[in-house]
């Protein structure tokens, strides 16, 4: 069995790009297509009720230095969806006591295709993390959101009240 599970990693990896790890600690690669993604990671300290500090790790990427969300004019890259799994998985590997978080805007009528791609990549993800998603109204639109941490943090209970709260900042 550990013969299979080997041999399946090393398939698995082989289906990945090559990330660099820049000087501000964010992930970047280069697509076949020769789309240049980066993946980064913002800190944010988040309060609970019994006043621990906690800190959600805000994911954002960026594709060719822009955030826009246009009319997908590429094929699908299930290289870049590995790549990208892959990274989540590594940031939780070695920060399993982090909490990450996502935001599906809606300004560009594009927030509810992100959540289907971020919802398929979740699947990918080690099954230790479990996720919570909510949605929001903002202004004029929805706003899709996750928070993904390790199913035993022991904070858990706190850290979701604590996302609750950081939410409805936003309404």
């Amino acid at each position: 069995m550990a013969k299979v599970f080997l041999i399946l990693k090393v398939l698995r990896l082989s289906t990945l790009y090559d990330i660099d790890v820049t000087e501000d600690g964010s992930f970047q690669f280069t697509s076949d297509n020769g789309h240049k993604y980066i993946v980064y990671f913002l800190a944010a300290p988040v309060p609970d009720k019994e006043g621990n500090v906690h800190t959600f790790l805000n994911l954002g990427f960026s594709r060719d230095g822009d955030h826009a969300c246009n009319p997908f004019t590429t094929k699908f890259d299930a290289k870049i969806e590995a790549t990208i799994i892959s990274i989540l998985n590594d940031v939780f590997e070695k920060h399993d006591h982090r909490v990450l978080i996502y935001f599906c805007f809606g300004d560009d009528g594009y927030s509810r295709h992100r959540k289907i791609v971020f919802n398929r990549w979740k699947k990918g993800l080690t099954r230790s993390i479990e996720n919570h998603n909510a949605t929001i109204q903002y202004e004029e639109t929805e706003i899709f959101s996750c928070l993904m941490l390790v199913s035993d943090n022991p904070l858990k209970g706190l850290i979701l009240d604590a996302f609750e709260a950081y939410l409805k900042d936003y309404q």
